[in-house]
């Protein structure tokens, strides 16, 4: 049987395609952009009458399936690794959160063993590109975790959309690896580039101080991303690289205008190398058949090992929370989960045995209206630790960059009351004193 006869006998509609689903069944969406649209999706919950029992992990959501409605809930167990979009955090508020923990690089070895224990038939429905001439498809600007799982699945639906544009790198797969094929061209998600913030811009320009020709980045979502792309457009850096989880903002200028290079690349040498893709047209533009860009399975691109191979990896991330010893909290509003690890700890640790590395984690000093420090004595009860204290270096705010790298407990209290708020340093001060990581005043 040819490919295309194999591909014509699996096509189906969205509502035969659901029925491959079992009680039981664990179903897997990738992540952000090689999510499906609603048609399957919503098709597998219009089941939840018929089916018990079924688990299902949704990461970065970007439509709203019927799925995450309390409705469902009897039938349909949530589980996610990553929350950060408002579909997903409306659960992370509810009695149905349910964490996944892990990070990028380790999401599918996690669930290989909760395999074992719970032995769940596992399944996933995927976004891709339609088949070319060779009877591939192709998974577009998201290879996060999708072969990871779609290597240990036991059934597989793919959405085929000819809007997905095609991809170098682990992102061509044969048509004999589905089971079914459903055709539903639909728009792609497209976000506007993010307009930083004056206190964005501040950070951004602290962090320029600590960059230099040949570094090679690695950066997370938000605006101080987005500002530093535009101040780097016009430092006079010289061949850099990119190794990233995601796609950084702005990218298409910086190698437009030679500053991105990856020449001095040990790993790759020449090629950006990505993860998974977020943001706007000109950035899809760029990465659409880009032989440069090769999007490859986080279990690779967050692997310590490869990241540390690395000279002068520098890893970007945000926090919303730091203590006076350096824990940083990047994943939670106290006891309220609001995205996930990430590969954020994959890349601080992975900068910190780079030759060269340096990890550097943003957040402004307070929060919106200055009405709290988001450097404190104490991480907030329930808070979930991203960083610990002996990962982290860089530590930047619009006041400064405190760098923690072989400093003492006392040594770092210090250097991160220097980058609070003026209005928090006094208060931050009694804090460490109480704290015992400063001494008492004794006048």
């Amino acid at each position: 049987m040819s490919w295309k006869e194999l591909y014509r006998s699996r096509l189906m509609t969205a509502l035969e395609a659901a029925k491959i689903v079992q009680s039981g069944d664990s179903v897997w969406l990738p992540l952000g952009l090689g999510q499906p649209d609603l048609p399957i999706v919503d098709a597998i919950a219009d089941r939840k009458d018929e089916l018990k029992n079924v688990e299902v992990m949704i990461n970065l959501a970007l439509r709203p399936y019927k799925l995450l409605e309390p409705a469902y809930r009897d039938t349909f167990h949530f589980m996610s690794g990553f929350y950060s979009t408002p579909p997903l955090l409306k659960i992370a508020k509810s009695e149905w959160a349910n964490f996944f923990v892990s990070q990028g690089a380790d999401m599918a070895k996690r669930y290989t063993n909760r395999k074992k224990i719970y032995k769940r038939r596992t399944g996933i429905v995927m976004q891709v590109a339609p088949p070319d001439e060779h009877g591939y498809v192709n998974l577009g600007f998201d290879t996060f975790y999708t072969e990871d799982i779609l290597n240990m699945a036991e059934w597989a639906i793919a959405e085929v959309n000819p809007n997905i544009p095609r991809t170098y790198g682990q992102t061509n797969f044969h048509v004999s690896r589905f089971n079914a094929f459903v055709e539903n061209p639909s728009p792609l998600v497209v976000l506007p580039f993010v307009i930083p913030s004056e206190t964005e811009v501040k950070i951004a320009e602290h962090v320029l101080h600590l960059l230099k020709d040949r570094d090679c980045l690695q950066v997370g979502l938000g605006g101080v991303p987005a500002a530093i792309s535009t101040l780097i457009k016009h430092s006079g850096f010289k061949d850099l690289g990119i190794h990233s989880e995601l796609a950084p903002p702005g990218i298409d200028c910086l190698v437009e205008k030679g500053i991105v290079t990856g020449l001095y690349k040990k790993v790759n040498p020449g090629k950006i190398i990505l993860g998974f893709a977020l943001g706007d047209q000109n950035l899809y533009d760029f990465l659409e058949r880009n032989p440069m860009v090769e999007f490859r399975p986080c279990s690779y691109v967050n692997n310590i090992g490869v990241i540390a191979q690395e000279d002068n990896i520098v890893a970007i991330n945000g926090s919303v929370e730091v203590d006076l010893t350096g824990q940083a909290v990047s994943e939670s509003l106290g006891n309220t989960m609001i995205s996930g690890p990430g590969g954020q700890l994959d890349f601080v640790i992975g900068a910190f045995w780079s030759r060269g590395g340096r990890a550097i984690n943003l957040l402004p000093s307070t929060t919106s209206n200055e009405a709290i420090s988001r450097i404190v004595p104490y991480i907030a009860q329930g808070a979930r630790v991203t960083v610990p204290r002996h990962y982290t270096r860089y530590i930047v705010t619009e006041y400064g960059a405190a760098d923690l790298m072989g400093l003492t407990e006392p040594e770092r209290a210090k250097a991160l009351i220097a980058i609070a708020h003026p209005k928090f340093r006094e208060e931050l001060e009694k804090g460490a004193r109480e704290r015992g990581l400063l001494r008492q005043k004794t006048f």
